[in-house]
């Protein structure tokens, strides 16, 4: 799907959710992308201090967002389209921090605006993680699942904002970094520039085989970026 399609629907969501006074930040593939990494998205992913039900009330049948049923109470998902039969539609993903059981919140973590172009809105902002919690959310995703671009991503951010990863570096989890250095090998040379402890994070995920991992949860996609 062109950028600038998702721009558009990225657009649309920060009309939306600013209007209401949401807190939320753009994370994932989509927004490496606009950060200027060699990227393609299919989809946008956003975290947002809200609860399900309460972005189904702001966000289902308005400018363009229409609401997929499903069971989760972490996490509801949305087709964007402005045109009538619903066509091109770009699927967009919220993850909420109001939930039964939630630990974590996004009091204290910051986002900023870009201006993006979209195809129909025209120039905009969107609202997007900064790069520190755009690693996390990746560190985690390295971790937890297969997909090659998890590992290139983070070695273009690291590449890109080394010295501000460096300085968090103790924020980072350690379970996560083992599992993910067990997944991708090439990433131990990326954690021994950040000057994270290797040993511990491979002790931390000595008895896990990344391969062989329980199913996500409720809750995991919040812990990778906020815990």
């Amino acid at each position: 799907m062109f950028q600038d399609r998702l721009n558009d629907a990225a657009i649309a969501l920060h009309r939306v959710l600013s209007r209401a006074n949401i807190h939320f930040g753009i994370f994932g593939g989509y927004a490496i992308n606009v950060l200027g990494g060699s990227r393609e998205s299919k989809d946008i992913d956003c975290i947002a201090s809200i609860s399900k039900q309460q972005m189904i009330n702001i966000l289902d049948g308005q400018d363009g967002f229409v609401a997929i049923p499903q069971g989760r109470q972490d996490y509801v998902a949305f087709l964007w389209s402005d045109k009538p039969d619903r066509s091109n539609a770009v699927l967009v993903e919220v993850f909420c921090e109001q939930f039964t059981g939630a630990e974590y919140t996004m009091k204290d973590v910051p986002v900023s605006l870009r201006t993006i172009n979209g195809q129909r809105l025209g120039t905009g902002q969107a609202s997007f993680l900064d790069p520190f919690y755009l690693f996390k959310g990746k560190l985690r995703a390295a971790a937890t699942r297969s997909k090659f671009h998890d590992s290139a991503d983070l070695r273009w951010l690291a590449a890109r904002y080394g010295n501000l990863i460096q300085a968090r570096k103790v924020e980072l989890n350690p379970q996560y970094i083992g599992l993910a250095v067990k997944r991708y090998p090439e990433l131990e040379h990326l954690f021994g520039r950040v000057g994270v402890d290797l040993n511990g994070a491979k002790d931390a995920a000595r008895d896990l085989d990344p391969f062989k991992l329980l199913r996500p949860t409720p809750g995991d996609v919040q812990r990778g970026l906020l815990g």
